[in-house]
């Protein structure tokens, strides 16, 4: 009987020793299950990491090559506007004043940095910091947009080219009269003119012998 107990007593022990051990190797795969885990948790927040990492420094880089390529067409456009400028230097035709503009009222707009004579018959003229209106002339900022509406609303029109006070006048003349200045490839006036008769056209070219821009 006792050699029974003994025997049970072994086959208890072995079946200790081995839920022993099958516990401990359970405990060291999930330990190890929770450290595979974690590293790969590592890895995919290392790899989204560096993917981000990646797109922002693809994204700099694109946007310097956008701002490179914005860099190339504006000096294209400058250098492009310094030689029409230097063309139509050599053939403008300048503006000189006379007699007859000498006791005409000088208009002094300083915010838009120009002064110019009108004739009597715009006394009634108003200017303010966006423009001086004359009803029959008009000089404003100068708007590439505004221009372009101008023009298309004029007919019968032909090119023309005037140096004055160190500024090129450039535009067309007809029915209305649409001009800007450039001086430095650049404008800072846009000019709309109306004259209904052969003396107020005089007096319109007159009026436009007399502007002066500020320094």
């Amino acid at each position: 009987m006792a050699k029974s107990w003994s025997i049970i007593g072994w086959i208890l022990l072995g079946a200790l020793a081995t839920a022993i051990g099958t516990g401990y190797f359970l405990f060291q795969a999930n330990t190890d299950r929770t450290r595979l885990y974690e590293a790969t948790e590592q890895a995919k927040k290392q790899s989204e990491e560096l993917t981000a990492a990646s797109k922002k420094l693809a994204d700099e880089a694109n946007n310097k090559l956008h701002s490179a390529s914005d860099e190339i067409k504006t000096t294209q456009e400058l250098i492009r506007k310094y030689d029409e400028e230097h063309d139509l230097l050599a053939k403008a035709e300048p503006l000189l004043k006379t007699h007859t503009s000498t006791n005409w009222k000088e208009w002094i707009n300083i915010p838009l940095g120009f002064s110019i004579r009108l004739p009597a018959t715009s006394a009634s003229s108003t200017q303010n910091d966006s423009a001086l209106d004359a009803g029959w002339l008009r000089i404003q900022p100068y708007n590439a947009l505004q221009e372009s509406a101008w023009q298309t609303n004029t007919s019968s029109t032909s090119e023309v080219t005037y140096f004055v006070d160190g500024h090129l006048l450039i535009g067309k003349r007809g029915s209305e009269w649409m001009l800007r200045d450039q001086s430095g490839a650049s404008s800072t006036l846009l000019i709309w003119a109306k004259p209904n008769s052969k003396q107020e056209e005089n007096n319109l070219i007159e009026a436009l012998s007399t502007l002066t821009f500020r320094r």
